[in-house]
């Protein structure tokens, strides 16, 4: 029993030390960096068309860029309710991000049947040095 106290001890210490410290919702520790990654797809509209594929790629990096902010800063939910004659009439909800992500990666994968790509899945990364997480700030705001 005082075996398993001690090396709960030393490992709790080790932690300390390293600065890695418990884990970070919706990331993965990997390499003394805390790794945010959100991914997205899009369809290319016309097979065979440069110009189409370019379309395709930038819209999946935008919406795995939005996905990523998301997943690291968070959402703003709005609601509105109205209620008439103490009945319930309606019921809005909106979800917003607002913010700028700085050193996010996106890697682009063309995927398809034949010859031609028929989709895009573009991988946005943000990975964050774990001693600077406390300072997310820099990196998302």
């Amino acid at each position: 029993m005082k075996v398993k106290a001690i090396v709960a001890v030393l490992g709790l210490a080790a932690l300390t030390a390293s600065g890695c410290m418990g884990t970070v919702p919706g990331a993965d520790v990997e390499g003394g960096a805390v790794v945010f990654s959100a991914e997205a797809v899009s369809v290319v509209v016309k097979q065979g068309d440069p110009l189409s594929l370019l379309e395709a790629q930038e819209a999946a990096g935008l919406m795995a860029k939005a996905k990523l902010l998301e997943k690291v800063k968070g959402q703003f939910i709005s609601s509105a309710v109205k209620v008439g004659d103490l009945m319930f009439e309606s019921q809005e909800a909106a979800a917003t991000t607002h913010g700028f992500l700085s050193r996010a990666t996106v890697q682009y994968e063309m995927e398809g049947a034949g010859p031609e790509p028929s989709t895009v899945r573009a991988i946005a990364t943000l990975a964050i040095p774990v001693c600077e997480i406390d300072e997310l700030g820099f990196y998302v705001q």
